[in-house]
Order: C-alpha cells, then structure tokens, then sequence
C-alpha cells in the first residue's frame, strides 16, 4: 500500500471503505446499530479535519435518525443525498 499524499488524502484502504460506506448509504433503507458502528470507525480512520469530520457525523446522524424515527420519505431522502454530497466531498478530496 502507498503511503497517502498527505494527511488529508485518504490512503487507498480507508478510500475503498469509503466507498463503501458511501454504497450502503446510497441503499439503506434501516438503521442498524452495528453497521453504524462501522461507519463511524471508517469516518475517524481518515485523520480528517475536525470540522469535515463533524459534518460528515451530524450528516450521518441526521440520515440515520430520519429512518428511525419513520420520518417523511422526502425528509429520508433529503437527508439521505445531504450525507451523499458530504461523503463524495471527501472521495473526491
């Protein structure tokens, strides 16, 4: 494995788990507590800003609670392309 560019560049095993954390958004349709666990894990393994990190976690929080609580599905969805955008930001670096 190359080493990242700098700190803020995600290596390509926390890219590849990015991705796929950015998949099982695109699809979730329940929250479960473990694979928000895993989640979680993927976002602080990036050794992002705490600011990016902050958002990227209310973005996910914000989704996650919306499938739980039953909300509107144009509330879920809102929220569901909010964490998306927030998670391709930092794909894309």
């Amino acid at each position: 494995m190359l080493p990242a560019a700098d700190d803020a560049t995600p290596s390509a095993d926390r890219l590849a788990a990015l991705e796929a954390l950015r998949r099982r958004v695109a699809i979730q349709s329940s929250a479960d507590a473990g694979e928000g666990v895993k989640a979680r894990r993927v976002l602080f393994s990036l050794s992002r800003p705490a600011a990016d990190l902050h958002t990227a976690l209310a973005a996910l929080d914000s989704f996650e609670r919306a499938i739980v609580e039953h909300d509107d599905r144009l509330v879920v969805e809102t929220r569901r392309l909010k964490c998306l955008a927030i998670l391709d930001g930092i794909i894309g670096g």
